[in-house]
């Protein structure tokens, strides 16, 4: 059987006067898999600090200060991204003051499609 590595893209959108800090679980690993990326975008007010979270652990060693105007990226360290089947990932707004932040995680699965549940 042949396996296939791809790619889902696991998103948030929150809009506030500004957006509260807070954690926002957007999914559940149906099999071990990997966050590659963690992506932010902001608008309105004067920033906004994002992460991702696996469990209780941070995906990425620091926060990102998310763009305005474009989407600002970073990659996990080492092995910070793996995901165990089961496993949760929630997207976090750590601080800041705009009205609208976007949150998306790149996770790659190393299965076959015909093998997800």
């Amino acid at each position: 059987m042949a396996y296939q590595r791809r790619i889902i893209t696991e998103s948030i959108r929150l809009t506030g006067s500004p957006v509260a800090s807070g954690s926002s679980v957007v999914w559940r690993a149906p099999v071990p898999c990997t966050v590659v990326k963690v992506h932010g975008y902001r608008s309105g007010g004067a920033g906004a600090v994002v992460n991702a979270k696996i469990g209780s652990k941070a995906v990425l060693a620091s926060n990102l200060t998310a763009g305005s105007s474009v989407f600002a990226s970073a990659s996990p360290a080492g092995t910070d991204g793996r995901m165990a089947e089961g496993a949760v990932l929630a997207l976090d707004v750590i601080s800041g003051d705009a009205t609208t932040v976007i949150i998306q995680a790149d996770i790659a699965i190393d299965a076959d499609v015909n093998d997800l549940p």
